[in-house]
Formats: structure tokens, C-alpha cells, sequence
């Protein structure tokens, strides 16, 4: 039976995977390469478009090579805007090409037409017969109209998908749901963070990170890792935070208490390790990439002030929602109240310090940025609660101390 954790890749897999849907696609045209010429042999009256045997052939052996040949060049489409998202941009965001249900949907017509067609070009009988199965032919056809129309329709989402507004735009509304589902609690002053380890003082027992070549915390089930501590009538510290990368062998898990009466490898089953960070438990990551998009939009090579301005509002945006909203400790205890859990998470000065020490050092020398920085702190200051506005009001001394030294 699989674990948490290798069920959680198998479907982050299938999200990211080019090849399912197509492949879904090239057996349904399989199975009307099939059932079709039935069909024609079961209707009696004509088709509203009537080919002769070498008509047909001749219209399928057309579909069959164009489509090979549409498919290459929509192929050839994806990789321009892959390079140029990822050098304008950042590579980060490829993923988001890979997993568009437009592009999936549109290969996956392409070669299903492609496949179809040549299947369906068996069925001709030139000779005597002359025998034709005319809708399994018209059908050909009518998916050559429906893939121009996904063509069309992948033209427009490529377009769009490489214009800064959208891709800042699709950036921010997934860091809002992120947000939305870790966070669902308003913010209230009886529950902010204590300096309290919450931990036992006592040794504890190490589990490392088995993975080879190392990875990078993905998403973890926290009622599982409960669970199984309450359990055992152990305490656990996972070190590494989420979306942290963890090297082979470095500690994953600290556990104190009888550690003995347990299996303590088994936390491993309830953490995904995988190559690359996700948007899924990982607040932080939106807010990385659009300060990425800022920062590479103010290097010399693309000086772009303006995109990194819309990807300030977007990050303004969400740092308006963590604030108004309850940010978790990271403690998680049993039915008895007794400490069971305990994992890193980010502070309101911490996301505050990833959304703007960047921006702040790089673009203090440009007005338009040290404009809108003012701009998206005063806002700050109107929406967020009282007790959360000294760390606001350090970052607006921490950028008027870089604009002083941007100017002298």
C-alpha cells in the first residue's frame, strides 16, 4: 500500500505530466478507428459529404501528414514560450506551462486527428469494391476543424501566458488560495507566538533524510505525524521548514521521548520530498517568485521597472491577506494538550523581510520602485492589524536607509 507521501507524488506527477492526457486522447482514437467503420456499416443512407475511395485517400493521407507536421510546429510554439518565460521571467514558472489543461487538451487532439486518420485510411478499399466508410471519413475531417480551433484557441493562451500582467496575475491568485486554505482564521492578538521551545530538554533521537541526491520539502500531513507521535508517546521537531531543501542524510526529524516504542522512520511516510518546490503547503513560494520576477525585471539586461511594479502590487496584495489573517506557530498538540508536533513557519516580519529586503537593496536607486514600495507599506499600515504594524513601520526606516545610501 502506498504511503502519504508517495501517493502525494504520484499526483503531483500527473498534474505536471505532458503525456497523460494525450495518451487518453491517442486511445480514444483508437477505439473510433474501430467503432466507426461499424457505424458505416450499419447506416444505409448517405453521408451529407460523399468521397470516392481515392478522394478519401488522398483527403486522409493529407490529415495524417498534416497533423504530424501541425503538431511539430505547435511543439516548436511551447518551446519559444518556455525560453522566453524563463529568461524573461523565471524559470520557476515553466511549470505552469506544462500543467495548462488548454495545452494538454489541444496535443492531445492533434495526435489523436494524426492517429485516427491513419488507421481510419486502412478501411479504403480501392478496386472493385471501392468501398468507403464515409462518416468514419467525415469524422477525420471534423477534427481537423476541431483542432484548428484548439490551435487558435493555444495561440491566444501562449500569448497571454507570456504577457508580465497575466503572468504576475496567475502568480498572485495562486498565492491567494494557498493562503485562502493554510490560513482561513482572521488574525487576533491572543494567539501570537511565544519564545516558548515548546519542546522537551532532554536528548533526542535523529532521523535523516534517506533520499538520494537530497530534496526539497514539498507538503507535510501533520495529523499523520500527530497521530503517530500521540500514539507512541513521543514529541517530534521536523527541522527543515517546507519548501526548504533537506541533503542526503542531513535531519529531517528530531524526536524525543521513548522513541524506542516505535518505528521513528516511519515520520518519513508523511513528508513529500520532490526536486522542485509547490505552490500546495507553501505560503512563501508565491511571494519568492514574484520578487524573482521584480528582481530579474531591474537587472541591467532587461531593466524593466514597470513589470517589477506590477509584480509589487501583486505582492502587496498578498501580504495584505497573511496580515489580516491568523499565522500558525507551528505547535500542534494532542487531545490532552501535550505537545506533539512542532515545525518551522514564517513569521509576519519574516514574509514582510522576503517580500521587500530584495526589491529594496536593487531598486532603491529607481524612483518608480521606491514609489511604489511606499505606496504598498502605506497600505499596509491602513489594512493590517495595529500589532502587526512596528514590522511594517521597519521596513519603511529599512528603505528610506537605502534610498539615503542609493543617493549619496
Amino acid at each position: 500500500m502506498l504511503t502519504w507521501a508517495q501517493r502525494f507524488d504520484l499526483q503531483a506527477r500527473a498534474r505536471a505530466s505532458m503525456w497523460i492526457v494525450p495518451m487518453a486522447f491517442v486511445i480514444l482514437a483508437i477505439v473510433l478507428s474501430i467503432f466507426m467503420p461499424w457505424v458505416d456499416r450499419q447506416v444505409t443512407s448517405d453521408a451529407i459529404f460523399v468521397y470516392s475511395a481515392s478522394s478519401a485517400q488522398a483527403t486522409l493521407s493529407a490529415i495524417a501528414s498534416g497533423m504530424l507536421v501541425f503538431t511539430g510546429f505547435v511543439f516548436s510554439i511551447l518551446t519559444f514560450a518556455i525560453q522566453f518565460g524563463s529568461s524573461t521571467y523565471t524559470p520557476r514558472l515553466l511549470r505552469s506551462v506544462t500543467t495548462d489543461p488548454t495545452t494538454k487538451l489541444a496535443l492531445g487532439v492533434f495526435i489523436a486527428t494524426f492517429i485516427y486518420a491513419l488507421l481510419i485510411l486502412a478501411e479504403v478499399a480501392p478496386g472493385d469494391s471501392d468501398y468507403v466508410p464515409q462518416y468514419s471519413v467525415l469524422l477525420s475531417v471534423v477534427s481537423v476543424g476541431i483542432s484548428i480551433l484548439l490551435f487558435l484557441g493555444l495561440i491566444v493562451s501562449v500569448t497571454r501566458s507570456i504577457r508580465s500582467g497575466r503572468v504576475t496575475g496567475d502568480v498572485g491568485r495562486t498565492g491567494r488560495k494557498v493562503i485562502n486554505a493554510m490560513f482561513p482564521d482572521a488574525a487576533h492578538p491572543d494567539s501570537q507566538r511565544t519564545s516558548d521551545s515548546h519542546l522537551p530538554d532532554e536528548p533526542s533521537q535523529r532521523v535523516g533524510n534517506p533520499t538520494d541526491g537530497g530534496g526539497v520539502v514539498q507538503a507535510v500531513h501533520v495529523d499523520g505525524i500527530v497521530t503517530l507521535a500521540t500514539d507512541a508517546g513521543i514529541a517530534v521537531e521536523m527541522a527543515p521548514s517546507v519548501g526548504e531543501f533537506v541533503a542526503t542524510g542531513a535531519t529531517m526529524f528530531r524526536v524525543f521521548g521513548n522513541a524506542e516504542s516505535v518505528d521513528i522512520s516511519r515520520l518519513l511516510d508523511w513528508v513529500a520530498i520532490g526536486d522542485e518546490r509547490t505552490f500546495r503547503q507553501d505560503p512563501t513560494y508565491s511571494l519568492r517568485i514574484l520578487v524573482d520576477i521584480a528582481l530579474k525585471a531591474l537587472s541591467p539586461a532587461i531593466n524593466d521597472p514597470t513589470t517589477a511594479v506590477e509584480a509589487l502590487g501583486r505582492i502587496g496584495d498578498l501580504l495584505q491577506l497573511l496580515g489580516t489573517r491568523q499565522l500558525p506557530d507551528g505547535v500542534h498538540r494532542d487531545a490532552d494538550g501535550t505537545v506533539r508536533f512542532v515545525y518551522r513557519t514564517p513569521t509576519w516580519a519574516e514574509y514582510l523581510s522576503l517580500a521587500f529586503t530584495g526589491i529594496r537593496e536593487v531598486g532603491a536607486g529607481t524612483n518608480q520602485i521606491v514609489v511604489e514600495v511606499r505606496s504598498q507599506l502605506d497600505q499596509l499600515r491602513e489594512v493590517v492589524p495595529s500589532w502587526r504594524c512596528g514590522d511594517v513601520d521597519v521596513q519603511s526606516w529599512l528603505l528610506e536607509e537605502a534610498v539615503a545610501r542609493a543617493n549619496s
